[in-house]
């Protein structure tokens, strides 16, 4: 990932919602190399947390840090996504 999180329309999303169509219980998105989000990375994942919701899905985010939490905090949006720690803590609250 680079340090930049720009998701089109069809990128990620797209590989998401198949995700959760294919019956995944549990989707994690690390943002370890991640230092700045785009407004549509976040409308993106919000999408997404409410589509991993209506399937049962568990949908979490580890390794929001830095500038990256900021901008969380800034929108007010650390409580609409579960957020772990770290990629091992949120790997064994997954499973």
């Amino acid at each position: 990932m680079s340090s930049v999180l720009q998701i089109t329309d069809s990128d990620v999303m797209e590989r998401l919602r198949q995700a959760i169509a294919a019956g995944e219980r549990a989707i994690l998105v690390d943002f370890a190399a991640v230092r700045y989000l785009t407004s549509a990375a976040f409308r993106v994942l919000l999408v997404t947390t409410d589509e991993a919701e209506r399937g049962s899905v568990r949908f979490a985010l580890c390794n929001v840090v830095g500038q990256v939490r900021e901008l969380f905090e800034m929108g007010g949006l650390l409580d609409a996504f579960v957020i772990h720690g770290s990629r091992d803590e949120a790997v064994a609250r997954l499973s």
